[in-house]
């Protein structure tokens, strides 16, 4: 069973962290934005992430695609997206629902893939994946992405 708690302002002191009713700790902890979620699988931490998540990989593929095109555009506004090519520029912007067709990547801002919408060869370079392969898989992807923060409490 997990649990949601309100995250606090990066001025305040983070809230205090929950525990189970036999007053054990909780295995993980994923800061998501507005929220601190607890538990002990990585399913119960992604049911927390994907509303209404039924526990299918279409579901994982559809929230990694979504994640994917979230970060890709704060990657593009935070980063240095003027001194993309245009060709790079469109790939970019450009729907991930299709992967892209690069062999090698190596723009001044990174890209974001799902790796379930890229079969082999995939390309290489400066590319930040996504894997909804499975809830372990998507937890621990989304956390080297920074899209969540993901640690062991």
């Amino acid at each position: 069973m997990s649990v949601r708690v309100r995250n606090t302002s990066a001025a305040e002191a983070p809230p205090p962290q929950p525990v189970k009713a036999d007053g054990s700790p909780y295995a993980y902890e994923v800061v998501d934005g507005w929220w601190r979620i607890y538990g002990d699988e990585p399913a119960e931490l992604i049911a927390e992430l994907i509303p209404e998540y039924a526990g299918t990989f279409a579901d994982r593929e559809r929230f990694a695609l979504a994640a994917a095109a979230r970060l890709q555009a704060a990657l593009a506004a935070e980063g240095p997206f003027g001194g993309c090519t245009d060709e790079e520029r469109a790939v970019l912007l450009a729907d991930r629902a299709q992967p892209p067709s690069v062999a090698h990547w190596n723009a001044d801002v990174a890209l974001v893939l799902v790796t379930t919408r890229c079969p082999p060869p995939r390309p290489t370079g400066e590319i930040i994946w996504i894997d909804p392969t499975d809830e372990p898989s998507l937890l621990s992807s989304l956390g080297r992405a920074g899209f969540v923060q993901v640690r062991a409490v």
